[in-house]
């Protein structure tokens, strides 16, 4: 090795400041290099072609370790001398360790010898010297200018010297970070409790903090149990104000499950017809609730809950807003449950609009007849289908939010929707606001501030039920009710050639195109996503159209058996398709009008109706029961998990005596496959808000171009003829 000329390698120098610095000078070398550049503090001068550092025993640690690993190397007179007399010296570094159910500090020395008082009861295990958790042990560490601790060790100093015995192995305090308070988890010696507090739901565990929030209770109280976590004096009193909340709620949330409930007798008197225990318990909570969402399980008679609830209430004048299919449907119901009051159905947008006691509209319609509406101050709104007035700069939504300010402050707002969420949890922050609730939960941006990272879905669930939503399960409610199951039935494509060149063309195009249209401006994005729905809908024809041999060709297999079938499809040539090979079968079509189709359901529900029913999903998915058939199929694919779901409760609801079950038929190795497992995915999302549980949340369509641009279209069926 070429030393650097006429000088040692390693000197000592004073600095500009009066202090002194230790210069590594030599020719250069990569391995000398890359252990140099361990020196705490160090640095480069480029005009002298050296490295140096502020003299400290921890810089001459790794100023000896350079020297021993380069022997080459020469060092000053002066080097020696300061290296000597680090060795008389402790350096070390300091961490803490859970050892035979206790703590204890461990000790990594690099020079000298650890104080006596330290090292006063030592053990080795596995080669590592662990110390004692002692008074005197923190005084000597305290006192030591070359000791290294890590956070846990200095907690246990500070604790020690404080006149604690016996440190806990980790302590909960309140702490103000930039997200606002938290509950903080200081780990003094046990580092395992640390791992175990990032798995608490809603931990963030890179920092160690919870939010501030009553739904972390339950599990925090067990975790702190378990481990054996003290409290501070900040984290003991927010953490009781958090309890007292949270007993409060509980009493809220068990009432959103309740499955039974005495009738109130007055309105019971009145109805037409009797509600369930489970019904009763839902309009007992709206009258208490006012504002709030009734979002049962498709089929459990949200309806008939609402109608109650505005009876027993005497909430008159009430409007219900619904989708226009449904406006039948409600006109229906209420002439049966509600045989005494007036109901009025408004028409079109002309002209000054009749009203009853009852008053009915569409959504498309309530911008025209919101003035003459508000001003009979109405003492009820229903909102049915709520998810409809989900996407706050719609039209539709801003009508109806003007129209629920027009409600007198005491009055019912009541939102029914199954399926309140179909893609992500913002959407129900346009329906909080329709019902007056949003405020329980900041404004939006807080909102989307509050509910989001991990575990975020299963949190906004629960303050839902503690404030404003009633929710049972058909399993809950009816257990004579079978659950329904879903079966994937792959059909071959009967146009192969055609659909891969198309395939690779919208492969080719979609790579083309940035993946994330967020970043783009909004028109743009808007044109860009319009041109992947039309790229992606082209294949879905295909995938239709080729499969559409095999599908009727199952379609007559199936109804060899005489089981009546629901057959639920997307576009208008698959649905004549179907009815040209079907020719007897009833329909619910797009072209069909809403008496047509009311008399289509009655057909089909009755003993000797026809044994086939061909339904637009978009047309027949919402507001109508086809019990009498326990068998639905769907020959394509929807861009919403909750359409899916829907449909499949047409028949999987009350009145359904035997099990459901949901035939999907897929063309194996399409765009198919790909959309019904990622529906399947998506499907975690809803029930994470609606039921409490947690799931992938990525939008459809960008998973589906996310899988074609990277190449790996999911084929994992095996078609069948």
């Amino acid at each position: 090795m070429e030393l650097a000329p006429d000088r040692p390698n390693v000197e000592l120098r004073p600095d500009e400041e009066g202090g002194r610095i230790v210069v590594l000078g030599f020719p250069y070398d990569a391995h000398i290099v890359n252990v140099v550049r361990a020196i705490p503090g160090r640095r480069f001068d480029w005009e002298a072609r050296e490295w140096w550092a502020p003299v400290d025993d921890w810089v001459g640690v790794h100023v000896a370790d350079v020297l021993e690993r380069f022997p080459d190397l020469t060092a000053s007179e002066e080097v020696d001398a300061w290296l000597s007399g680090i060795q008389r010296r402790w350096v070390g570094h300091v961490s803490t360790v859970r050892f035979d159910g206790r703590g204890w500090w461990v000790l990594a020395t690099r020079a000298g010898t650890p104080p006596d008082e330290l090292v006063e009861g030592f053990v080795e295990h596995d080669g590592i010297l662990l110390a004692p958790l002692t008074a005197a042990g923190a005084l000597a560490l305290a006192e030591e200018d070359n000791a290294r601790l890590d956070a846990g060790a200095n907690r246990c100093v500070e604790a020690l010297l404080s006149g604690e015995l016996d440190p806990p192995p980790a302590r909960l305090t309140a702490a103000r970070t930039f997200d606002g308070e938290r509950l903080r988890l200081d780990v003094l010696w046990d580092p395992a409790v640390g791992v175990a507090f990032g798995k608490l739901p809603g931990a963030e565990a890179r920092g160690r903090t919870l939010p501030v929030d009553p739904w972390v209770v339950s599990a925090l109280d067990e975790f702190l149990a378990l481990h054996d976590v003290a409290v501070d004096g900040p984290g003991a009193f927010t953490l009781y104000a958090l309890r007292r909340e949270h007993d409060e709620a509980l009493e809220q949330i068990r009432r959103s499950r309740a499955v039974g409930d005495e009738p109130i007798a007055a309105c019971a008197a009145v109805l037409g017809g009797e509600l369930a225990p489970f019904q009763w318990a839902g309009v007992r909570y709206a009258l208490d609730a006012r504002r709030t969402f009734i979002a049962d399980e498709q089929g459990l008679g949200k309806t008939v809950e609402a109608l109650a609830a505005i009876e027993a209430d005497g909430a008159y004048p009430a409007v219900v807003v619904c989708p226009a299919s449904l406006k039948l449907n409600w006109e229906r119901e209420t002439a049966k449950w509600l045989p005494h009051r007036e109901v009025v159905v408004i028409e079109g947008r002309s002209a000054v609009a009749p009203t009853g006691e009852i008053t009915i509209l569409n959504y498309e319609i309530v911008a025209a007849h919101r003035e003459t509406l508000g001003r009979l101050k109405p003492r009820a709104l229903i909102v049915d289908e709520s998810h409809y007035v989900k996407n706050p700069q719609a039209k539709r939504t801003r009508a109806v939010r003007r129209l629920a300010d027009a409600v007198r402050p005491d009055g019912l707002r009541l939102a029914l929707s199954g399926t309140p969420v179909l893609n992500h949890a913002e959407e129900l922050v346009s329906q909080l606001r329709v019902i007056g609730r949003l405020a329980d939960f900041g404004s939006g941006a807080q909102f989307a501030r509050r509910f989001r990272g991990e575990h975020s879905e299963e949190r906004l669930h629960w303050h839902l039920r503690r404030s404003c939503f009633v929710r049972r399960l058909k399993s809950e409610v009816l257990p004579q009710l079978p659950a329904k199951r879903q079966v994937v039935v792959p059909v071959a494509l009967g146009n192969e050639r055609e659909y891969r060149l198309a395939e690779d063309d919208v492969i080719a195009w979609l790579r083309t195109q940035p993946l994330d249209l967020r970043e783009l401006n909004a028109k743009i994005a808007a044109t860009l996503r319009a041109e992947r729905l039309a790229q992606l809908g082209t294949l879905q024809r295909l995938a239709a159209r080729g499969k559409l041999g095999g599908a009727l060709a199952w379609i007559g297999d199936f109804l060899q058996s005489g089981e009546p079938l629901v057959v639920f499809a997307r576009h208008i040539e698959v649905q004549e398709a179907v009815l040209a090979r079907f020719p007897g079968a009833a329909h619910l079509l797009g072209r069909d009008s809403t008496a047509a189709r009311d008399t289509t359901v009655s057909a089909f529900q009755s003993e000797d109706g026809p044994q086939l029913l061909i339904a637009a999903t978009r047309v027949a998915a919402q507001g109508i029961t086809l019990t009498r058939a326990s068998n639905v199929a769907f020959l394509e694919l929807e861009w919403t998990p909750a359409m899916h779901d829907q449909a499949e409760d047409r028949c999987h609801r009350i009145g359904q005596r035997d099990a459901v079950t949901a035939w999907y038929l897929l063309a194996a190795n399409t765009i198919d496959e790909t959309m019904a497992t990622l529906i399947q995915r998506k499907r975690g999302i809803v029930a994470a808000v609606t039921d409490g549980e947690r799931a992938d949340a990525d939008g459809l369509v960008d998973g589906v171009v996310r899988e074609l641009r990277e190449g790996r279209p999911l084929r994992h069926l095996r078609p069948v003829a």
